[in-house]
């Protein structure tokens, strides 16, 4: 069963949003028995445009959702030679609650360190891109977030 939704998640670009399941198993106690016995797995993918060096957006994350990574992309280096252009990702605006300052200036990929209250994040999650140093007004481009979570049904 896969599902995708529209782009109703807030301000945030909800490029892809979905479920893949159910599978049995798929979460276990230590002692080897299933927890529940089935779960479904989710993945979102979130746009965040920065121009002029920032960005900032919400998106929705479904009730009960537990988080197995969040990654984060810079597809093109963020031109206007910045010093550092900040990814944070909270439960409030501005809020850093589920990853603190990554610098996301240069193109590549990172496996983001998640705060541990990112693993159960709020419905509502909020992100923000803040540059700083350099040309800000060349500072146009973008950061996608890859979430991979799983729900227990």
């Amino acid at each position: 069963m896969s599902t995708n939704f529209g782009n109703d998640q807030g301000t945030g670009t909800v490029v892809s949003d979905g479920f893949v399941g159910p599978v049995a198993g798929l979460i276990t106690a230590t002692d080897g028995s299933t927890i529940g016995g089935v779960a479904l797995s989710g993945f979102k993918k979130v746009v965040a445009t920065i121009v002029d060096g920032a960005s900032a957006g919400t998106f929705t994350m479904p009730t009960g959702a537990v988080v197995e990574h969040f990654y984060l992309e810079t597809p093109t280096a963020i031109p206007g030679t910045p010093t550092n252009t900040n990814f944070r990702l909270g439960s409030s605006a501005n809020g850093q609650q589920y990853i603190a300052d990554v610098d996301v200036k240069a193109q590549g990929w990172i496996n983001a360190t998640v705060v541990y209250a990112g693993r159960n994040p709020a419905n509502t999650v909020h992100y923000t891109v803040a540059s700083s140093g350099g040309t800000a007004g060349s500072q146009d481009g973008a950061v996608n977030l890859f979430v991979a979570y799983s729900i227990q049904v």
